[in-house]
């Protein structure tokens, strides 16, 4: 049995049992959380590396569905979508205060604030990967401590 997904789950637990602390995760279990949420979403859309590398440096390829649907997994796994299968600006921005340090946190918001929830488009793995994009316009800091 894979326990893969159950140690990102356990993540997850944690952090929601350390809510009411100033226990955040350091940017090395950031890191960490990173690679296990590929590891579980890249054994259910294969993207290719380049393709991660590509978007690091802000090109995005507009017809690889994989991709997409990549960043929606790894939303719905850290339960950052809502039961109407839309991202959640408050569960994510949630999340992310309870998760990340300050100065994580400081990257992280302007891109919550500004790119979740304008979103026209409800299909969950657009919408993940359009949050990525503007992300990416917001701050390219940011995709350090996003799912990629």
């Amino acid at each position: 049995m894979n326990m893969l997904p159950a140690t990102v789950l356990l993540a997850v637990v944690a952090a929601t049992i350390l809510k009411d602390s100033d226990a955040y995760l350091s940017e090395e279990a950031i890191k960490k959380t990173q690679k296990m949420l590929k590891n579980v979403c890249s054994k259910k859309h294969s993207v290719e590396e380049e393709v991660f590398t590509d978007i690091k440096k802000g090109i995005f390829p507009e017809n690889n569905n994989n991709i997409k649907c990549y960043f929606a997994c790894n939303f719905k796994t850290m339960q950052m979508v809502n039961q109407k299968g839309i991202l959640d600006k408050k569960m994510f921005k949630d999340k992310m205060t309870m998760l990340a340090p300050p100065n994580v946190l400081a990257i992280l918001l302007p891109p919550i604030e500004q790119c979740i929830g304008n979103d026209k488009d409800t299909e969950i793995c657009q919408s993940s990967y359009n949050f990525i994009k503007c992300a990416h316009r917001v701050d390219p800091k940011s995709l350090e401590f996003l799912p990629l």
